[in-house]
C-alpha cells in the first residue's frame, strides 16, 4: 500500500528538488552512464525494494516512481533500508561490511 500524497505535498520545495534530481540523473545515466559505484548503489536500492516498491511501481515512503527515485542521493527511508549515496571508497567499505557482491548486482541488471 502506497503512502497517500496530497496535492499540496507535490509543491513542497524538497519534493520538487527530489523530482528534478531523480529525473536529471536518470536521463544522464541513460545517455552518458554513471560510474560503477553509483550504478551498484542504484541496483542495491532496487534489490532492497524488490518485494514492495518495485511490485507497486512506486516508493512506499513517498509515492515517487521507483525507477527514478533510486537516483536521489538521499535515502527516502532515513537509512533504515539503505543509506544515502556514498562515494566510491565508502561504498566499497559498505559492500565489504555487508557482504554485497557488486558483480552479482550488475548481473541482475543485465538480465532485465
Amino acid at each position: 500500500m502506497s503512502k497517500e500524497i496530497r496535492f499540496k505535498d507535490y509543491f513542497k520545495i524538497e519534493n520538487i528538488k527530489n523530482y528534478l534530481e531523480g529525473n536529471a540523473k536518470y536521463y544522464y545515466d541513460k545517455f552518458v552512464g554513471e560510474p560503477r559505484h553509483l550504478r551498484e548503489q542504484r541496483l542495491y536500492r532496487l534489490y532492497m525494494c524488490k518485494d514492495d516498491c518495485l511490485v507497486e511501481g512506486e516508493c512506499k515512503e513517498c509515492g515517487c516512481p521507483v525507477d527514478k527515485k533510486v537516483f536521489n542521493d538521499k535515502s527516502c527511508n532515513k537509512g533504515e533500508r539503505f543509506p544515502d549515496i556514498m562515494d566510491n571508497e565508502k561504498w566499497d567499505l559498505f559492500k565489504k561490511e555487508n557482504g554485497i557482491d557488486g558483480e552479482q548486482l550488475q548481473s541482475t541488471q543485465d538480465k532485465s
